[in-house]
């Protein structure tokens, strides 16, 4: 498909439904990226199928031959919203900050098949059931870069975002990746911060960080539903941020 600046559109369109940034890679690009290299020899979700001959396929799901491209956009998370992440079984898309990502990418999968004719599908966020490693998504379609810390660090936001995708049946040119270096002479805050000590060997050991989750899982508070945005009282479990909010990248403190 000749895209004739049909990516800037659609970007624009994302940040006119909300988006705080947003990015378009190939799936080709995808496929190469080093997350799935490292995934395929160290999986993490049961459902994912070592054996399989082509590493982007997995146990009974593989990407359709027809996503030629994947939308990807930002939510920026600031320190003064840390209800976003936070996590529920009743709360439509698990957080508040994932329910409004979910509405955005409906409103973009309908408004690009009536307005431009291209199909889009809202991808999950297990690749084995489909997703694609949203990071490296992000870091292909220009929103930043994958930091030291294991989080995607962007100029406008530092690693303060949530990330959401959509797969598009159309061969467009992508909006990255970006040249920008934001661990490059920083003393690294994000490693010091860390409770359970996650980069003890020099590099994310996700190992240890499940240790930390699984335990705030088992410690989950019973709160009144208006703050998770439902009717009811909810059992919430606040996922670890340690190592997000000590990255200094647009916090104000240089690096």
């Amino acid at each position: 498909m000749n895209s004739n600046g049909v990516e800037k559109i659609i970007v624009e369109k994302a940040k006119e439904l909300g988006a705080s940034l947003a990015g378009i890679a190939r799936i080709e690009d995808l496929k190469a990226s080093p997350s799935y290299e490292v995934y395929s020899k160290r999986p993490f979700y049961e459902e994912y199928d070592p054996n399989t001959p082509d590493y982007h396929k997995f146990k009974g799901v593989e990407w359709r031959e027809e996503h030629k491209s994947v939308l990807v956009w930002a939510l920026s998370h600031p320190i003064t919203e840390p209800v976003l992440d936070w996590w529920s079984m009743k709360v439509p898309g698990f957080t508040p900050g994932n329910g409004v990502m979910r509405t955005q990418a409906k409103k973009l999968r309908v408004w690009m098949e009536e307005e431009l004719g291209i199909k889009a599908y809202s991808l999950p966020y297990q690749i084995e059931y489909g997703g694609a490693f949203l990071k490296d998504s992000a870091h292909l379609a220009g929103l930043g870069v994958i930091g030291k810390n294991n989080l995607l660090v962007t100029p406008e936001y530092g690693t303060r975002v949530r990330l959401r995708g959509s797969f598009i049946e159309a061969e467009l040119e992508p909006t990255g990746p970006l040249d920008f270096d934001p661990c490059n002479g920083c003393d690294m805050p994000c490693h010091k911060a860390c409770p359970r000590d996650v980069f003890r060997s020099g590099s994310f050991d996700r190992a240890i960080c499940k240790i930390e989750n699984d335990e705030r899982y088992a410690n989950e508070e019973l709160l009144d539903g208006s703050i998770m945005g439902i009717d009811e009282p909810s059992m919430v479990m606040k996922p670890c941020r340690f190592c997000e909010l000590a990255c200094p990248v647009a916090q104000g403190s240089a690096v």
